[in-house]
């Protein structure tokens, strides 16, 4: 099982096409049309807008209704950050149509925690959030 694992994480990695790229955040759309995004180490407010707004950009123009949010390589959340998810962003891309929101877990405990936090404090019309433990759990929840 572990084998397939780890196939299926280099066939996936193998078909997408970043969008942008920085320290902080790499951003891709996978050739099933789902929005991946990678989140790196400890992001202030100014940089994860950057990230959501390119995403929220793209998702308008191409018509995108599935993200998974990649948390390993993530610190902790500050709560200026869980309040501009939370009361800005989340709204938003649900208005352009997002429907689900797969959040890949944060092996640092203290991310988890606000990420969680920020999880289930997001009630946004029909968008849906939750929370997997590996990348092929994400995905084949937003592809079901």
């Amino acid at each position: 099982m572990r084998l397939e694992g780890v196939y299926f994480n280099f066939i996936t990695s193998m078909v997408s096409n970043r969008l942008f790229e920085a320290p902080y955040c790499e951003i891709k759309e996978r050739n099933d049309g789902i929005i991946y995004a990678k989140w790196k180490g400890f992001l202030k407010p100014g940089q994860v807008k950057t990230g959501c707004r390119f995403m929220t950009d793209y998702v308008r123009n191409n018509k995108i209704t599935v993200h998974l949010s990649d948390h390993r390589d993530l610190r902790v959340l500050t709560k200026d950050v869980q309040d501009y998810l939370i009361t800005e962003w989340f709204p938003e891309i649900e208005n352009q149509g997002m429907k689900k929101i797969a959040a890949l877990e944060a092996p640092d405990p203290f991310a988890k925690v606000t990420v969680d936090k920020v999880n289930k404090e997001a009630q946004v019309g029909n968008l849906i959030i939750r929370s997997f433990e590996t990348e092929e759990d994400c995905i084949n929840w937003l592809l079901e």
